[in-house]
């Protein structure tokens, strides 16, 4: 599910049933990991940074899929720590969330979030079946590496952060 208007609806009120998607480009700073954004629309100061991301609240949230680049990206010398995009989303109450580690071939990308989704839709309707984000995302990325054995630069980008 789509928050409609990007991070700046995320910042403004709760998430539409706990579940947020962004496909879009992201900003990360290795130099300065809190200053990274998710930049959906409009000019990039408009788009909350990290730092702004992690100081939200949103106790229904449940399942962020940050469809952007460099969405866990730090520098090597912090490669222990974690201010990143992704860890901003777990911060404000997201306790699963799906980034990236470099730079994401839309194509993929797509096909991956696709595979995900189909495995966290219950047959009935309903909300998504979150608890599974993981075992899912590993399936949409193996379906993917089957067909990409040699080019894992396509599919090991994705990472799930949560329970």
């Amino acid at each position: 599910m789509c928050v409609g208007g990007g991070v700046r609806h995320v910042a403004a009120g709760p998430v539409v049933g706990g579940d947020a998607h962004f496909a879009c480009h992201a900003v990360s700073d290795p130099q300065r990991p809190s200053n990274g954004r998710l930049m959906p629309h409009g000019p990039a100061d408009a788009s909350p940074t990290v730092r702004d991301l992690a100081r939200l609240c949103l106790p229904g949230a449940r399942l962020a899929y940050l469809s952007a680049c460099d969405t866990m990206r730090i520098r090597a010398e912090l490669a222990d720590g974690s201010v990143h995009l992704a860890s901003a989303f777990q911060m404000a109450g997201f306790p699963h969330v799906v980034g990236s580690l470099w730079q994401v071939d839309d194509t993929v990308g797509a096909r991956i979030a696709r595979g995900l989704y189909e495995r966290l839709a219950p047959d009935e309707g309903g909300p998504l079946s979150v608890e599974g984000t993981a075992r899912a995302l590993h399936r949409a990325v193996c379906e993917v590496r089957a067909d990409h054995p040699r080019t894992p630069s396509l599919w090991a980008c994705q990472v799930h952060t949560g329970p």
